[in-house]
């Protein structure tokens, strides 16, 4: 999947029905900000139609973004690495991003330590 910087509604539902797809009968949980076209009532009926789940993340909270650790992560390990062109770039951004964001361990204690904060709130 392509993703766009389009980010009406429609397009996220879009973009949930695909992550549907490709995990049927799995319970998916979703960290999002709170755009407006994540939180309207439009999105959450969907998401709730195809059995996903949400989680907001507060506002000003870069810290329980999950995405922030891949990105430091992303860096820390590209860095010392020198590319030839800008495919070689991409190609490599890709694969590494990938190796990353499948170890489960990581998802695992993202959400141990998010559904923490949410019960200290």
């Amino acid at each position: 999947m392509k993703f766009t910087e389009d980010e009406t509604k429609e397009r996220i539902c879009e973009v949930l029905e695909t992550i549907r797809k490709q995990n049927p009968g799995k319970w998916i949980l979703l960290a999002l900000d709170k755009h407006g076209s994540h939180i309207c009532e439009y999105t959450r009926k969907r998401a709730h139609q195809l059995g996903i789940d949400f989680i907001f993340l507060p506002s000003g909270s870069p810290h329980l973004n999950p995405i922030e650790k891949v990105w430091d992560q992303l860096k820390w390990t590209m860095c010392p690495i020198i590319v030839e062109n800008e495919s070689e770039f991409k190609d490599l951004v890709q694969d590494v991003f990938e190796q990353i964001t499948l170890r489960v361990s990581y998802a695992k204690s993202w959400c141990e330590k998010f559904l923490d904060f949410q019960k200290l709130s």
